[in-house]
């Protein structure tokens, strides 16, 4: 099993980004559940995490970014719906699907020309992110169709045993995944409800 490292100190952030930039795949913290961690802009680490999770690959992969100014090469463009909605909970457990810049991996959009973006609330990866600069993988720590991890007792030994750094930062509070919504059109579409309830974003509330 790969070493397991605290998620309090800044060397144990300093290690991950490390392992990240050099192209291996972390299992870590967020604010909602413990995700798998690779450069979005690199195919053969996200490749990596889809043999991981054993994730079929008409799936595409979310991503976290280390700032707003982030979706500049990213995304094709931002609607303004799509704007509000980052203003009203970014950093948090909100998942915005845009269309996907040319630079993005079909891999990690799985053909769509689409890629769910989140900027996380979560101490641990705002760190993490500010160290490697760049996008990284965002999916659960498990493999695919299994339960979501908030704990790292909970994860799969087999993608214990794939990556290359486990980061613990105990119990986390919640076991349910980012909501996600897709803004391509210049409205608000429902792709996943999860941390926050689907009515809350709707224009009004």
């Amino acid at each position: 099993m790969a070493k397991i490292v605290g998620a309090d100190s800044e060397r144990n952030v300093t290690r991950a980004a490390q392992v990240i930039l050099n192209g291996g795949v972390i299992v870590y913290p967020t604010e909602t559940i413990y995700g798998l961690g690779a450069n979005a802009l690199e195919a053969k680490s996200v490749e990596r995490v889809y043999q991981i999770k054993s994730r079929p690959k008409s799936n595409p992969i979310l991503v976290l970014i280390p700032g707003v100014d982030a979706l500049d090469e990213l995304v094709l463009d931002v609607p303004d719906v799509g704007r509000e909605l980052m203003e009203k909970f970014w950093p948090g457990p909100l998942t915005i699907v845009f269309k996907a810049s040319p630079i993005v991996s079909t891999i990690l959009t799985a053909n769509s020309g689409k890629l769910g973006i989140r900027l996380s609330s979560d101490h641990f990866c705002r760190e993490l992110l500010a160290i490697c600069r760049i996008p990284i993988t965002s999916t659960s720590a498990n493999l695919s169709g299994e339960p979501n991890p908030n704990r790292i007792d909970m994860i799969n030994r087999k993608v214990l045993n794939a990556v290359d750094l486990i980061v613990d930062a105990g119990e986390l509070v919640s076991q349910t995944p980012s909501t996600v919504v897709d803004v391509t059109k210049g409205e608000i579409q429902l792709v996943r409800e999860g941390a926050i309830p689907f009515k809350s974003i709707l224009p009004g509330n």
